[in-house]
C-alpha cells in the first residue's frame, strides 16, 4: 500500500510505502510520476519506507520499465528509511545508474525534502 505525501508539489513527488505493493499501486504511482515528467521535464522522487515493503511479481516488472524508460527524467532519489537493506540497496541504485541517490534515515525525512527541493 502507498501514499501520496502532502508535501509533493511541482517536480517533486514523495511517497510513503508499506506492507505490499501491488502492482496497482505502482501503476498508479507511475503514472503520477509520468504526468510529472510529462508537466515539468522531470521529477525527483523521495520514497518513505518504515518497514520494508514486499512488492508483488507483477508489481517488480512494472516498476523496472519504468526505471528503464525514464532513468533520464529522474534528478533525484530520495530513499528515507531506517532498514540497512534500504540503505544497501540506495548505494547500489547511486552507483549503477544516473540517478542522483540519497539514503536518509527515518528521522532525517525533513532533511530528504530539503536534498530533493534543493537546485544545487
Amino acid at each position: 500500500m502507498y501514499e501520496k505525501l502532502d508535501r509533493s508539489h511541482g517536480a517533486v513527488r514523495g511517497y510513503e510505502v508499506r506492507d505490499e505493493l501491488s502492482e496497482a499501486d505502482l501503476e498508479a504511482i507511475v503514472a503520477d510520476l509520468e504526468g510529472t515528467i510529462h508537466e515539468e521535464g522531470s521529477v525527483r522522487v523521495l520514497v518513505a519506507m518504515p518497514s520494508v515493503p514486499t512488492p508483488e511479481l507483477d508489481a517488480l516488472d512494472e516498476d523496472l520499465g519504468f526505471w528503464l524508460e525514464h532513468s533520464d527524467d529522474i534528478e533525484k532519489y530520495a530513499v528515507v528509511g531506517d532498514s540497512t537493506l534500504v540503505e544497501w540497496a540506495s548505494s547500489a541504485g547511486d552507483l549503477v545508474s544516473s540517478i542522483d541517490v540519497e539514503h536518509f534515515e527515518a528521522d532525517e525525512r525533513d532533511d530528504a525534502w530539503a536534498w530533493l527541493e534543493d537546485d544545487d
